[in-house]
């Protein structure tokens, strides 16, 4: 397949194609099984990627804090009831006014003071205060955990989209593959790579959970060895690791379990060697 076609089909599986690319690449893939079976592989990937993304739930109280604000917000009533409301209360005030006070009005030097409060008001009082301060430090305390919990979701959403941008530029790229492969236990991993951007989500599913002292380890292999690519947490084993630097040379990628920690160089058989 040529180079311009290769990189239609990366952006085909993004959907990032206008119509008139779209329509010259359904008619190649009509005319070509090789143009065919690279867009089946691209889209099986894009799905793939984007199945291992871990969700993002927002924080419980989200909903909860919803659900605050529709029982504790006042409603308005309609507005016919309400100038029915406000006309009878006026009528109302009209009716019940004292005749002296309606032809004279209020003696100005009147002066009406407040009771002075009880000792029992005061003790009230005194004892409200202390409760609305150690109300006030409790509520501190729930919004420096609300806090850390917003902080935490943004930090997730940011990787998120770190994430989502590299596989942009991997199925983006002109020279993007694609490549599935099974093992004998029904686990599958499927490596989407580009040499040029130097980058490859290897997405794994269905690889048996290891010890706690165990990992997968992965592997770049060329003619002079096997550099290691990062780890998979051997106790949760599936979703997605972005591997980048210099893919230069290397024709296979593979994984072997090692301890959890690492190895410099393999040290057990690999569970799967792919070609690139």
């Amino acid at each position: 397949m040529d180079k311009q076609k290769n990189e239609l089909t990366g952006s085909f599986a993004l959907n990032a194609l206008g119509d008139a690319e779209r329509e010259e690449l359904l008619r190649d893939a009509e005319a070509s099984q090789d143009v065919r079976q690279e867009v089946e592989a691209m889209q099986e990937t894009a799905a793939l990627l984007g199945l291992s993304a871990a969700p993002v739930a927002p924080p419980a109280r989200v909903k909860a804090n919803i659900m605050s604000a529709i029982r504790n917000t006042p409603q308005l009533p309609p507005a016919a009831a309400t100038h029915q409301a406000q006309d009878a209360a006026a009528q109302a005030a009209t009716d019940h006014a004292p005749e002296s006070a309606t032809e004279t009005g209020p003696d100005p030097l009147v002066r009406i003071s407040p009771p002075a409060p009880a000792r029992g008001s005061r003790r009230m009082f005194a004892l409200a205060a202390g409760v609305l301060l150690v109300a006030a430090g409790a509520l501190g305390g729930v919004v420096a955990n609300q806090n850390a919990q917003q902080q935490k979701l943004e930090d997730q959403l940011a990787a998120l989209n770190t994430k989502q941008a590299e596989l942009t530029r991997i199925l983006s790229a002109a020279d993007v593959r694609s490549k599935t492969q099974e093992l004998d236990n029904g686990a599958r991993v499927t490596l989407a790579y580009s040499a040029t951007e130097g980058m490859m989500a290897v997405t794994t599913a269905g690889l048996p959970a290891l010890p706690s002292d165990k990992g997968y380890e992965l592997w770049l292999i060329s003619g002079t060895g096997a550099v290691s690519a990062g780890m998979v947490d051997g106790a949760k084993a599936d979703g997605m690791v972005m591997v980048s630097g210099s893919m230069q040379g290397v024709t296979h990628f593979g994984i072997t379990v090692e301890p959890a920690s690492g190895s410099p160089a393999p040290t057990t058989d690999p569970i799967l060697v792919q070609a690139l």
